[in-house]
């Protein structure tokens, strides 16, 4: 019974140390494929305002796109969640919200 409890032990260790040979090159060349996101170009531009609802504050965002070519974008908002990628058109926009006085625009990134 020791013996294959000791014969289990010793392949549960060597399959360990195979695991994390393996795995720290594969975490590194993930890592290296990752880049900074950038932002939009200043073509763009951010209007903000708040508004009192019936359920609370609102923040609001309205982008536009005054570039002369289509974007795909997303809005970053300090103290809340990031937008979602959104394609927009020369000479369109869009608008989004946050509940609360808190948010406000951090920044327009391309993705």
């Amino acid at each position: 019974m020791t013996t294959i409890w000791r014969w289990t032990a010793a392949l549960a260790a060597t399959l360990g140390a195979i695991s994390l040979t393996t795995a720290a090159p594969a975490f590194a060349a993930e890592t290296a494929k990752v880049a900074p996101a950038e932002a939009a170009p200043s073509c763009f531009s951010v209007r903000q305002w708040e508004d009192l609802k019936i359920t609370g504050f609102r923040s609001y965002a309205e982008v536009k796109n005054n570039c002369s070519r289509a974007y795909r974008v997303r809005v970053i908002w300090k103290l809340d969640f990031d937008g979602s990628c959104k394609s927009v058109l020369p000479g369109t926009g869009f608008t989004e919200w946050r509940q609360g006085k808190m948010p406000s625009v951090d920044e327009i990134r391309l993705c």
